[in-house]
């Protein structure tokens, strides 16, 4: 399976994404059918269970798309399961420290990077139908740690020197928080930040990544090297084409 980093002739692409808040298959499959790359399916925030995520990576993979799960931690069981129901890319929420990411490694891959626990028929080992490849399953997903506090910025070399990581996801909502400007994506501050921590987590060799609507913040992002971004969701879009249709009403 060809590196999901690169086009179809061998380049380096930027991945685009939206969430599927609403937790609603159709839309994920929308989404992919659209254009988006990777679908963004959350786990920490929505009441989507084990189920419900499964059949969201099913109708992404029929639309052309690449899941992403958001685990509510990086705990085995989450990370492991979020794995076996079809994620290819697990960002998991307030990694702080290397003990941390280490944890996410520890269950996300197989020996020798980690012990992900041996199974044969999940959506993600093809049911069994063939032999376990571990290490083309280790090759073909990626384990995002989420920087999204003053703490995990401070401790951030030693979480990219963490073998078996993806990539860094950076969140500048919990970001802007921490910084007392909570939702402010134009803080000056938290745009140093996200560029900071985009650059280095590419000279490290690390993919980055981060989820964040158009305009400044994001254009910062890209220019300091970002290559998956998450710029909106079904719901937000949902929201903003109502208010509209509702706006246009006469009478």
């Amino acid at each position: 399976m060809p590196d999901i980093f690169t086009d179809a002739t061998g380049h380096p692409r930027v991945l685009r994404g939206t969430a599927i808040n609403t937790g609603n298959a159709r839309a994920a499959e929308l989404a992919a059918r659209v254009g988006f790359d990777v679908v963004w399916i959350e786990m920490e925030h929505t009441s989507v269970d084990l189920r419900a995520a499964e059949a969201l990576c099913v109708a992404t993979e029929v639309g052309g798309g690449i899941p992403l799960i958001r685990t509510p931690g990086y705990r085995r069981e989450q990370i492991l399961q979020a794995l076996e129901v079809g994620g290819r890319i697990i960002v998991s929420p307030m990694v702080n420290d290397a003990a941390a990411a280490r944890e996410i490694v520890k269950w996300g891959k197989f020996r020798p990077l980690g012990e992900r626990g041996y199974n044969t028929r999940s959506r993600a080992a093809g049911f069994g139908i063939e032999p376990l490849a571990i290490g083309a399953m280790n090759a073909e997903t990626w384990l995002f740690p989420q920087i999204e506090t003053l703490e995990a910025v401070r401790n951030l070399d030693e979480i990219i020197g963490v073998e078996g990581l993806g990539g860094l996801f950076i969140g500048p909502g919990d970001l802007s928080s921490d910084l007392g400007c909570p939702g402010d994506m134009t803080d000056p501050r938290l745009r140093e930040i996200v560029c900071d921590c985009t650059a280095r987590a590419r000279a490290a060799g690390l993919h980055a990544a981060i989820f964040t609507g158009p305009g400044p913040l994001l254009d910062a992002a890209l220019a300091a090297g970002a290559d998956l971004c998450i710029i909106g969701s079904d719901m937000g879009a949902m929201i903003q084409v109502w208010r509209e249709q509702l706006g246009n009403l006469r009478f």
